[in-house]
């Protein structure tokens, strides 16, 4: 997805406006995700959180890519008015931490860790602040696979079983995404197969689910329905990447079948993964009201709750709520917001 970053000088006139604010707070509460003020982020994507003093965090898993987070120095005293938290990026950008359930990862350390000069909810292949791997779209989340060939949030802080309610066995899926759990017929007895997913897998996971996917990785990306966990017994790794998936790459990116009663659908005016934003209609761009003016990033309040939902005006890209995010004129998202599938959400 193109995404976009605020440059310093317009995010110091907005702090000027609004005479500053405590945007370095990473108290949230659990990542719902389903308020304004939260990756396509930057179509992710996420782990120890620095102190409160909002020094900058460091890499803990994204390899040695171009560090990019070095703050500008000679700003005159200028760079003491950012809110906390703020890391300035090279040319000037200005980049948030984004938090993992109060952890941070390679795809929310404002860091470029694959060197290709995107960071965070701007590289194409981070998929949320849980995400802790920036060269393909499996999460490299510490702690490895889910145990048993049994799935659970696929976008969250682990890959482990049971605390967020969400179950599905892969060796319930015909296409057989996953090398180490084929599709057995019929499904072992103790499989759970398409069930509908509890309240509290759908209000925890959806959130954080990308446009086009369900809970469990399968997602749908330039119309091929892929796993974007793939992996490879001869060579030990997980091959899918955005680029492989879009080219309908089926030996990278395994075909898989989606679970409908977990599942965030991509509507005609959201961003999802390998979605051009050019091809968005114009209907998907209401002007802002007059009295509106440029808008700007006013971050997270001291007590870690989001922005009220009526700051910003209502989109057809983000019709829960959320706060668009990642094209030319959008705010940024207050800190520990990672831009997912251009709406800012939060992981926690």
């Amino acid at each position: 997805m193109r995404t976009s970053s605020r440059t310093l000088s317009s995010l110091l006139l907005a702090v000027l406006v609004f005479g500053g604010c405590d945007c370095g707070d990473d108290s949230g509460e659990d990542g719902d995700g389903d308020t304004v003020g939260t990756d396509m982020g930057g179509t992710g994507s996420d782990m120890s959180m620095d102190g409160p003093d909002g020094s900058t965090p460091t890499s803990d898993g994204g390899g040695s890519g171009t560090d990019m987070d070095t703050p500008v120095t000679d700003m005159g005293g200028a760079e003491d008015m950012l809110p906390d938290g703020a890391v300035v990026l090279d040319g000037g950008s200005v980049c948030f931490p984004a938090t993992c359930q109060g952890r941070i990862n390679a795809c929310g350390d404002c860091i470029d860790n694959d060197g290709d000069g995107l960071v965070d909810s701007m590289d194409p292949n981070c998929l949320g602040a849980c995400d802790n791997n920036e060269t393909g779209l499996y999460h490299e989340i510490p702690g490895g696979d889910t145990p048993n060939c049994k799935l659970d949030c696929y976008y969250d802080s682990d890959q482990g079983s049971g605390n967020d309610r969400c179950s599905f066995d892969a060796r319930c899926d015909m296409e057989s995404p996953d090398e180490l759990c084929p599709y057995v017929e019929p499904p072992p007895g103790n499989a759970r197969c398409g069930e509908t997913q509890p309240d509290a897998c759908l209000d925890f996971c959806q959130p954080l689910t990308p446009n086009g996917c369900d809970c469990f990785g399968c997602c749908e990306i330039a119309g091929n329905t892929v796993f974007v966990g793939t992996y490879d017994r001869a060579t030990d790794t997980h091959t899918c990447t955005l680029e492989a998936a879009i080219a309908g790459d089926f030996e990278a990116c395994h075909p898989c079948t989606q679970q409908t009663d977990c599942f965030n659908d991509c509507g005609p005016c959201e961003l999802c993964l390998g979605r051009d934003p050019e091809d968005l209609p114009e209907e998907c761009f209401p002007p802002p009201p007059e009295d509106m003016g440029t808008p700007m990033d006013l971050g997270t309040p001291p007590d870690g709750s989001a922005p009220p939902a009526d700051m910003f005006t209502p989109s057809p890209r983000c019709p829960d709520g959320r706060q668009p995010c990642g094209l030319d004129g959008d705010a940024l998202c207050p800190a520990n917001y990672f831009c997912l599938t251009g709406c800012c959400t939060l992981f926690g």
